[in-house]
């Protein structure tokens, strides 16, 4: 019995780590859209998202967000960002 609850709160605490340092992209527009994601320190990485779909992705040191001529920036502490009429929005 130990053991399971052992078990269980360590998969609660990994759980809890790694949704702190994602960053959700939702695309609320009804087109798809494509931006490049940059991580701090790692490569960027080109980005398609379909219309109404969601995407999460590792920003843990933070990351650089490009769509176009838009460039935006988030840290570790943003965790939720909506794309609406083509543009980053912060949930």
């Amino acid at each position: 019995m130990n053991m399971r609850i052992l078990a269980l709160t360590g998969l609660a605490l990994a759980a809890s780590i790694s949704s702190a340092s994602a960053l959700t992209v939702t695309n609320a527009d009804k087109t798809s859209h494509t931006f490049m994601l940059t991580p701090m320190g790692g490569k960027a990485a080109k980005v398609v998202l379909k219309a109404s779909a969601s995407g999460t992705y590792d920003c843990s040191k933070g990351c650089e967000v490009r769509m176009g001529a838009l460039k935006s920036n988030y840290d570790a502490s943003v965790q939720k960002v909506e794309i609406k009429g083509g543009k980053f929005v912060k949930m």
